[in-house]
């Protein structure tokens, strides 16, 4: 009877055994799936994150288009802003040729004042001006003795900023105390003109 008794032990026991087994194999899927399922989350995260980001940086890509649109019309306009600008400048004796210049100068203001209302400021730099390098650009050096070093001797441009940005330098002469010494080059061997006959 015993053994009657063993094997209906034994067989309530198996189907146990074997539900414990699918129990922890399915728990360890569910442990895998929980994995899975949190690493996909934080790809998600990750991407959303991305994308709020990109958003936000076309946002302000687009502001800074829009702020700054017409700086390349500016740009190619400044050539002949300067050409109006040395033009006005000069006097002429000749009444016909100041007719001209008195048109040049108001076509010349009415361009100024429409860049002007686009957020263009013209910067004028003078002669004796202290030389600024975040705004001007050296084009020449020169001695001079009578104005301290750095000084602005001539200008050739003006200084042009659009909003805060500066679109181009001022370029400008500037003053320096140094002397510059004439090269005696000692390395260049003298020729005899009885020599080269």
């Amino acid at each position: 009877m015993m053994s009657d008794e063993k094997k209906h032990v034994e067989k309530d026991v198996a189907p146990k055994k074997r539900h414990l087994a699918k129990i922890q194999k399915l728990e360890a899927e569910i442990e895998k799936l929980k994995a899975e399922s949190a690493e996909w989350h934080n790809k998600y995260m990750r991407v959303l994150a991305d994308m709020d980001n990109a958003r936000k940086q076309n946002a302000k890509d687009q502001q800074y288009y829009i702020k700054y649109r017409a700086v390349p019309f500016i740009e190619k306009l400044l050539p002949a802003l300067d050409i109006f600008n040395h033009v006005i400048r000069e006097e002429q004796e000749d009444p016909v040729l100041n007719n001209y210049l008195t048109g040049f100068r108001f076509v010349y203001g009415q361009l100024l004042d429409a860049l002007t209302s686009e957020g263009l400021e013209e910067v004028v730099v003078n002669v004796g001006d202290k030389f600024d390098e975040n705004s001007m650009h050296a084009v020449e050096v020169k001695y001079s003795e009578e104005v301290e070093p750095n000084t602005v001797l001539g200008v050739r441009n003006n200084t042009f900023k659009f909003i805060d940005r500066l679109i181009r330098p001022a370029q400008v002469i500037v003053s320096t105390n140094i002397k510059e010494e004439p090269k005696n080059d000692d390395n260049v061997p003298e020729v005899n003109p009885e020599d080269l006959n």
